[in-house]
Formats: C-alpha cells, structure tokens, sequence
C-alpha cells in the first residue's frame, strides 16, 4: 500500500490538527485537581540534591585497588 503522492502521507495543511501544526504545547485535557504544582519538579530537584547526592562518590572497588598498592 502506497501513498498517492510519493513522500506526502500527512493530511493537507488546511485538515491538520493543532498538534501538527506546532500549536504550542500545553496542560492538555488534564483536570486541574490532577495538574501538578508548577514548581514540583524544581522543589524535589533540589530536595535530591541536598540530601540524596553526593559531589564525587567513592568507587566501591577504590579501596580495595588502593590495597593492593599499598606497601
């Protein structure tokens, strides 16, 4: 099954939807009781980084490599 234009399988411009048509991307039909905060994901990003990452973790085989170097 081919289309009838080669290299044309979209709908013509004027039957597009919105998605298509790079209509700005939004909330969409979400109930607003289930939207989440606006500023969620920034609050919890910052959560992580205080409390749950360190800057420079040490390996798990480190000590066990410094070790065998050791006299």
């Amino acid at each position: 099954m081919s289309a009838p234009n080669p290299g044309r399988q979209s709908p013509d411009p004027e039957r597009q939807s919105g998605a298509q048509q790079r209509d700005p991307v939004s909330a969409g039909k979400t109930l607003p009781e289930f939207r989440g905060e606006p500023r969620h994901s920034q609050v919890e990003s910052e959560d992580t980084k205080n409390t749950k990452l360190e800057s420079n973790p040490v390996h798990r085989l480190e000590e066990i490599e410094a070790k065998k170097y050791q006299k």
